[in-house]
């Protein structure tokens, strides 16, 4: 598992990369521009002697000529952006690039961390822990219901009925999800697609600008077995992020030590109202209580929406 002095260094190198990137765009942008209106060149040499005619009045505390150049560098400027809307750029195409405008991807704001920086570090632990368990780039598109049986169950609904329900319950969780949603716990037998529908919410929620984190329980908690003493800052991401899934819950090894790390992911969550997505091929109550104990259990039955899935083994039809 990753140690905090790495992640933040990765996440360092990763805005410095930022940084170069957008300089070079920026220097390619200037070129193109130069090269087919040379004018706006000239202007460009304009606005930096006016800029140190300006600083030097200042400093001599004469108010007056300030005033007069800095109207003549609005001019300027307006007339050099009124050239490059002439000519199909966009007014501000030879500005400085920014990935983050905010801190202007330097990392820090008035002293302080930017959002950005913040949003690196905990992808760079995420990076590690999805590195050990990869999530499946799984997507609403790609999920098929013909091969779910049409004919009706003992409950009078067939399989595809059921599993139509359950992907437009999916789509509509995503597509409306926020950070107070309910969590949703998926049960059923092997190859019925709980890990793929969990992957696509997910899929959604990432391209809406969420933090998502992805773990198999049994690598998951392998690891925190593992590394019980650097182990808290992927604990402090996954119950801060704003989707958790884990996946085939149950099929993991689970130490007294494991146990109480579970019990505090999933109360914790509960507790701020942030939602789990929780995969498992447990199907009856009695399962879940027998193998995770009562206040395990009860928050997961309890504190979740149970979709069941019903059908044959995917894998096995393919």
């Amino acid at each position: 598992m990753a140690i905090n002095t790495e992640n933040v260094a990765n996440a360092n190198d990763t805005l410095a990369r930022r940084r170069q990137i957008n300089t070079t765009i920026q220097l390619r942008r200037q070129e193109e521009v130069y090269s087919r209106l040379p004018e706006i060149e000239e202007l460009g040499y304009q606005m930096t002697s006016l800029g140190v005619d300006f600083t030097m009045a200042k400093l001599a505390k004469q108010e007056q000529k300030a005033a007069e150049i800095k109207q003549h560098m609005v001019a300027v400027q307006e007339k050099r952006k009124q050239l490059l809307t002439d000519n199909g750029y966009d007014e501000n195409w030879l500005d400085p690039v920014y990935t983050c405008a905010l801190c202007k991807d330097k990392g820090f704001v008035d002293g302080k961390i930017c959002t950005c920086l913040k949003q690196e570090i905990i992808k760079q632990r995420q990076n590690m822990l999805t590195a050990l368990s990869p999530a499946p780039q799984n997507t609403f598109e790609e999920f098929s219901l013909d091969k779910y049986s049409d004919t009706a169950a003992g409950n009078g609904i067939s399989p595809r009925e059921q599993m139509t329900d359950i992907l437009n319950y999916c789509k509509k969780y995503a597509e409306k999800f926020h950070r107070n949603r309910k969590s949703l716990l998926m049960l059923g037998y092997s190859g019925l697609g709980k890990t793929h529908l969990s992957c696509a919410i997910a899929d959604v929620c990432v391209k809406n600008g969420f933090v998502v984190m992805y773990a198999s329980s049994q690598s998951l908690f392998e690891q925190i077995e593992r590394n019980r003493h650097n182990v808290q800052d992927i604990l402090n991401d996954i119950i801060g992020c704003d989707l958790f899934i884990l996946d085939d819950l149950g099929t993991e090894y689970l130490t007294p030590y494991g146990q109480s790390v579970l019990y505090n992911i999933i109360n914790t969550r509960n507790i701020n109202n942030n939602p789990c997505i929780f995969t498992s091929n447990l199907t009856e109550d009695k399962d879940i209580f027998r193998k995770y104990g009562e206040k395990i259990a009860s928050r997961l039955l309890g504190g979740c929406d149970v979709l069941e899935f019903a059908g044959d083994d995917l894998r096995l039809k393919k």
